[in-house]
């Protein structure tokens, strides 16, 4: 059998604070507004219109650094 690390889901401003990016640039990021995190596996959006949104930490930062390394590599 094997073990699954419980996955790290915390609201935007205890994620970004985790992440060390502002909550405006974690928001930015949604597909929704034309980033590359997606909606249901990446963040997650409450019930009502004013329920927190949650951020799966551990795939956003996957995702910032699979990005950060194309930048890189497009840029050497």
């Amino acid at each position: 059998m094997e073990l699954t690390k419980p996955r790290l889901v915390l609201k935007t401003a205890d994620a970004a604070n985790v992440m060390a990016v502002s909550q405006g640039h974690l928001k930015r990021q949604m597909d929704t507004k034309g980033g590359p995190l997606i909606g249901g596996e990446d963040y997650f959006l409450g019930q009502h219109k004013t329920s927190p949104i949650t951020w799966d930490v551990d795939r956003c930062r996957q995702k910032f650094h699979r990005l950060g390394m194309l930048r890189r590599q497009e840029q050497a």
